[in-house]
């Protein structure tokens, strides 16, 4: 018992006298439950962005508004409201996430009603069979549970709508218990993607789900980076390479070219998974589409940002247990805020605000861009930009802190 004791007393003066690792056990994973909690707020009781352009301005149109409107999980926005009354403008800001989806009601869709209802009466409902298309656009980022939601909503509403209209039309007396159902609605919704370039098949969860732990991969690498880095710091092996005629900067883009190459690799081989393996499981096969020059740079900007990363990690850290407690838990808060863990629009505004702050979300919505919306590199390039900016900064961090420690 006494050796167990002074093995405890052991342990605990370590402990205490380690006030950086002592931080990092406490105030890591109370930051780490702090980000997910409000990161998965609003995640079982989701809003979704709603931009309405009613081009009808009777009933359908204002019925359709107030029935989204009351919806707890829909925040429905008019479009004259916000001076949006063109249908391309609305595309482009639900295609620039501005709004989950935009709904376009057509011109003279409450005239339709009630003609409808008129020839159903007149048991003529036979000469006006076809129906009135709502069209819905889509952000193709946006999951299929939740574009299922907004369209049963919508359906629910018009469905309110046309047994309102039927009732109002029925006349008294001994006929008014007429059946007023019908077996077709009066209304269709049509799901449309919001980009000018289209595409030949739905956005599956595979494309939404490969790039995005794809990058959490990625970004990963700065564990093993740092951890190098460390152990070479520690060894000496560092100050022995300095007495030879090499500059740190080329010490230091070596390792940071040679962990760029890793990421490279690391990505083919998820996407040869996606490829080839799904397919076989029953998933889609993930498809990178016809813009390859614009995923290499998205992806090189990426794997550059994620190197240098670990790079700064690695320089700043004191220890390996401090390394292997901040890298892995940053990397988890920038997914969680980046939108990996859970899509951005379905976040708090304050959240969302703070996501773009995050590496992880600047290289997944440049990939979104290519693989969902469709964009071309010109759309990528501002985005690989801030992922050089950050790599940059984190280079200029480590040649500061390495330049340093060596000088203490």
């Amino acid at each position: 018992m006494v050796q167990i004791a002074a093995t405890l007393k052991k342990e605990f003066l370590l402990l205490i006298r380690d006030r950086a690792g002592l931080l990092l056990l406490f105030v890591m994973p109370a930051l780490l439950v702090l980000i997910i909690c409000l990161v998965q707020e609003k995640v079982l009781n989701p809003t979704t962005r709603v931009l309405i352009i009613d081009n009808d301005t009777g009933i359908i149109g204002k019925s359709i508004v107030k029935g989204l409107k009351a919806s707890d999980n829909i925040l429905a926005v008019n479009g004259k409201d916000i001076g949006c009354t063109d249908v391309e403008k609305a595309k482009s800001l639900v295609n620039n996430g501005k709004y989950q989806f935009s709904i376009v009601i057509p011109e003279g869709s409450t005239g339709f009603a009630f003609k409808k209802a008129e020839q159903f009466f007149m048991a003529e409902a036979s000469s006006l069979d076809a129906s009135r298309q709502i069209t819905v656009y889509f952000d193709p980022s946006v999951q299929g549970g939740f574009r299922a939601a907004v369209s049963n909503a919508i359906s629910k509403v018009l469905l309110c709508i046309e047994y309102e209209i039927k009732l109002s039309q029925a006349a008294p007396g001994p006929d008014s218990g007429q059946e007023i159902s019908l077996p077709q609605p009066w209304f269709d919704i049509k799901e449309v993607w919001a980009t000018q370039f289209g595409f030949v098949k739905m956005p599956t969860s595979v494309q939404q789900n490969v790039p995005a732990w794809a990058l959490f991969g990625i970004f990963f690498i700065c564990v093993p980076l740092s951890s190098s880095l460390i152990q070479e710091r520690e060894n000496k092996t560092l100050d022995r390479l300095r007495s030879m005629p090499v500059s740190r900067l080329t010490l230091v883009a070596g390792k940071i070219i040679a962990y760029i190459g890793v990421c490279l690799c690391q990505f083919l081989l998820v996407f040869l998974i996606g490829k080839y393996l799904f397919p076989l499981i029953g998933l889609p096969a993930f498809v990178l589409g016809e813009e390859i020059g614009a995923v290499l740079v998205i992806l090189t900007a990426c794997a550059v940002a994620a190197a240098n990363y670990g790079i700064m990690l690695g320089a700043l850290a004191g220890s390996h247990e401090q390394a292997l407690v901040i890298g892995p838990a940053s990397i988890v808060i920038a997914a969680a805020l980046g939108g990996i863990i859970v899509p951005v629009y379905l976040m708090p505004e304050p959240m969302q605000l703070i996501s773009r702050l995050s590496p992880l979300a600047w290289a997944l919505d440049g990939f979104y861009d290519i693989l969902l919306r469709g964009r071309k590199i010109s759309a990528v390039l501002p985005r690989a930009g801030c992922l050089i900016a950050f790599a940059a900064a984190a280079f200029a961090i480590s040649h500061m802190s390495l330049s340093y420690k060596r000088r203490g």
